[in-house]
């Protein structure tokens, strides 16, 4: 009598990997439960699960949770950017006239592109808080036309938190 082979009840998937824009890391701090989501974050920065890009940490820099907070974990943080050259292209093609996702003359968030160029690239949840006003042209609507996957800092902090 042959056996049949097993198969496990359920697939190992891996775990989510996510990418932190500007508005994000600034509504941490205005929660209740701040501390509680700082230390949620640090501990997924340590497992290499979050990451973030430079230009979000050049938008960060004059703020104070950048050196109290951020400024420790930047080396992990980065590590998830390290394909510049290829990011930068993939941005300038969101930023061409032909895409027109984002204002190419936008200096108030000039991060925004990059973000999404390199969730796209590496497949990658963005955490973004930004407000709907002018949907096509922020993250969530850039990510949703691009299918790419985008939660708000609270659905990230309800699933994280389960675990």
């Amino acid at each position: 009598m042959k056996r049949r082979p097993t198969f496990p009840l359920f697939e190992k998937t891996e775990p989510d990997l996510y990418l932190f824009d500007t508005s994000a890391w600034l509504n941490v701090e205005s929660r209740r439960n701040c501390e509680t989501v700082w230390a949620l974050i640090k501990r997924r920065v340590e497992e290499g699960r979050i990451f973030t890009c430079a230009q979000v940490l050049q938008e960060l820099h004059g703020d104070p949770i950048y050196l109290v907070r951020i400024k420790p974990l930047e080396k992990a943080l980065l590590s998830g950017d390290s394909i510049f050259p290829t990011r930068r292209r993939n941005a300038g093609s969101l930023l061409s006239p032909d895409r027109r996702a984002f204002k190419a003359t936008s200096y108030k968030t000039p991060a925004d592109p990059y973000i999404v160029a390199l969730a796209q690239m590496e497949n990658y949840i963005v955490v973004a808080d930004e407000s709907m006003k002018h949907k096509n042209r922020k993250i969530p609507g850039v990510c949703k036309q691009l299918g790419i996957r985008c939660i708000k800092l609270s659905k990230f902090i309800a699933a994280e938190a389960e675990k």
